[in-house]
């Protein structure tokens, strides 16, 4: 925080929250984030839907685990390409067919529900397929952010995607619970799938350069240099510790929520729906009003390692809870703090990162933090179905609250001075 300005005083307060939104003024980011806005909102519709699809077809865990798999395990398989593809080929080509495609596999699975001729290995395959187009899409984006943002705003841009994104995940769940019980399952898919045009409307629209270039080596040796330049930066190191916990433990929660609203909760999709929407809106308080302040404060680690301790704790009150306000409230609160934690290190990692790598660092940093993901998710379905639900998210709370305290406590770390400018800031001070 700059000398002389006390945020406790509501002009100041106001003042650090109109910042952290000023990357709305540049007009490209308008285009762009009103077509996420309606497309976010879709595509948190069809995931509740799925999930609820596969628990109804099932009613196992496992199979829970299994499509969480199967949707996760692009991210490591693909991992070492996806950078160097963005960064070799235009990102906006990549974003309209990877969003083209993602509009095709939704009206595929709506196609095939409506005929009643859907079975689980259909949402199987389609799952490992959108995954695969979103692990190219999700590298692509980021880098596109960045490039119609410009220097000075990546950090803000990103910021306010994950907000959009958390603020859809708040309000598509809930029409999912809507659309399901009055209208049918069928209608979150059809509904997703024409969601898409807005976002391929939006990036038709944007005229920006894009800061790609044509790289010369493989994607395996663009990864490799994307891992070296993360192994230099002593911050990021620290912070992909934090990310991957929070990865590991507390992202696997989420697709358990199925089971534990109609197991735990005795609900039907309205309660899937109003577990997905709590999570969303305490992710959405935490990066729109919480995160231009705690992005403030002198040690990053201890901020992002305090956040994965905040939601280990909430997470592990939320496996004692059998009625539904108590555990939507632990689904807010857990999200909160666990919003800021990938929030924070991904925007560093643009700020930190030449624009002809910036793809392939994000491709890097994603590919450690989720690549252990497709096997815990599997890992917690199982649990779920061998020790029970209430144990495995009281085991995945309790692991994110000693193994980040256990990071918090080396001396090194305790010493670690910020060694770059947060969010909102625009000189970097390294040690």
């Amino acid at each position: 925080m700059d000398k002389g300005e006390d945020i406790d005083k509501p002009a100041g307060f106001w003042r650090i929250l109109k910042d952290s939104f000023s990357v709305l003024r540049i007009k490209n980011i308008r285009i762009y984030m009103v077509g996420q806005s309606v497309n976010l909102v879709g595509d948190w519709m069809q995931q509740t839907a799925q999930a609820w699809l596969v628990w109804e077809l099932t009613h196992k865990a496992t199979a829970l685990g299994i499509v969480a798999l199967l949707s996760l395990a692009p991210f490591f398989l693909f991992g070492p390409w996806v950078g160097a593809f963005a960064d070799r080929y235009s990102r906006r080509t990549i974003l309209l067919v990877t969003q083209i495609l993602a509009m095709l596999f939704a009206f595929c699975l709506a196609f095939l529900l409506q005929l009643h001729l859907l079975h689980l290995w259909h949402v199987y395959l389609l799952a490992f397929l959108l995954g695969t187009v979103t692990a190219f899409n999700t590298t692509a984006e980021q880098a596109f952010i960045g490039d119609i943002a410009g220097p000075g705003q990546i950090r803000k841009a990103i910021a306010l995607n994950n907000a959009i994104n958390q603020l859809s995940r708040f309000i598509g769940p809930a029409l999912a619970g809507w659309l399901i019980g009055g209208v049918g399952l069928v209608a979150a898919f059809w509904l997703n799938g024409l969601s898409v045009i807005a976002s391929i409307i939006s990036i038709v629209l944007i005229k920006a350069r894009e800061e790609s270039v044509k790289p010369e080596v493989s994607g395996l040796k663009s990864f490799a240099g994307g891992l070296h330049f993360i192994g230099h930066q002593k911050l990021l190191r620290l912070i992909i510790m934090f990310g991957a916990i929070q990865a590991f433990f507390g992202m696997s929660i989420v697709q358990l929520l199925p089971a534990i609203a109609s197991k735990v909760l005795k609900g039907n999709a309205d309660t899937l729906g109003s577990l997905v929407g709590a999570a969303g809106a305490g992710a959405f308080v935490g990066t729109v009003f919480v995160l231009p302040f705690v992005a403030r404060l002198k040690k990053s680690c201890i901020v992002i390692g305090s956040a994965v301790i905040w939601a280990g704790c909430w997470y592990s009150l939320f496996s004692f809870s059998k009625n539904l306000p108590l555990s939507m409230l632990c689904q807010f609160m857990a999200s909160l703090g666990a919003a800021n934690v990938l929030t924070l290190s991904i925007g560093l990692a643009q700020e930190l990162t030449p624009s002809n790598m910036r793809a392939s660092i994000i491709s890097a940093f994603m590919m450690i933090i989720f690549g252990l993901q497709p096997v815990a998710s599997f890992l917690m379905g199982k649990s779920a179905d061998v020790l029970g639900i209430h144990a495995t998210l009281l085991t995945c709370g309790a692991s994110m609250i000693l193994l980040t305290t256990g990071l918090l406590t080396i001396p090194l770390l305790r010493q670690l001075k910020m060694s770059v400018s947060m969010p909102y800031s625009h000189r970097p001070v390294f040690p």
